[in-house]
């Protein structure tokens, strides 16, 4: 009898995690939010290393993988990066910034894709270590472009996407509700 009483009580957990709404991936998901203030508390290495892991396990076309990362911490090429880029002011408080580029010459045509799904996982990558991050384009503002390329000595066959801002939160962000039934079109528009 107690072996059914056991048996009974671990389905139920299991039913239970399984169909109470929660989820640990989707919940990071909906978690997710850009976050443009940070503390002065330094990010830890071990911390951008997971980042870049989850950032590297992106899908891409034809499993080409053309993406190439620039990894400042230097707060004078922060504050640089935040002068060039009109909408990444959070990098000069940033305690990383993580700059995404594709190679062209790898994936001249689908680079772009790649990298985005590569931006993606390196936000929800910091959601799930308790960072904040914010996207901030480059590509394909072609100023933007050659003036991050210039400041980080960046080769013309790799082509800057974003920056994006890394640091410990230092405020109460919280993420948007964007979900808008909407949007979504059944078989046909």
């Amino acid at each position: 009898m107690s072996k059914i009483i056991s048996f009974v009580f671990c389905f139920m957990l299991v039913y239970s995690a399984a169909y109470a709404g929660s989820n640990a991936v989707v919940d990071n998901i909906l978690s997710r939010k850009s976050v443009r203030k940070y503390t002065a508390q330094k990010v830890e290495q071990e911390k951008i290393d997971i980042i870049l892991k989850a950032a590297m396990a992106a899908p891409s076309a034809m499993n080409k993988q053309p993406w190439e990362f620039v990894v400042v911490n230097d707060k004078k090429t922060l504050e640089n990066i935040a002068k060039i880029l009109p909408y990444a002011s959070p990098a000069k408080n940033a305690s990383v910034a993580i700059i995404v580029c594709g190679n062209a010459d790898i994936s001249e045509i689908y680079w772009v894709q790649d990298c985005s799904a590569v931006t993606e996982n390196i936000l929800l990558a910091a959601e799930s270590l308790k960072l904040g991050a914010v996207w901030c384009g480059i590509y394909p503002q072609e100023d933007r472009v050659k003036g991050i390329q210039r400041l980080l000595m960046i080769p013309k066959n790799i082509i800057p996407l974003c920056v994006i801002p890394v640091g410990y939160p230092a405020g109460n962000d919280l993420p948007k509700q964007k979900y808008n039934p909407a949007k979504i079109h059944n078989n046909k528009w």
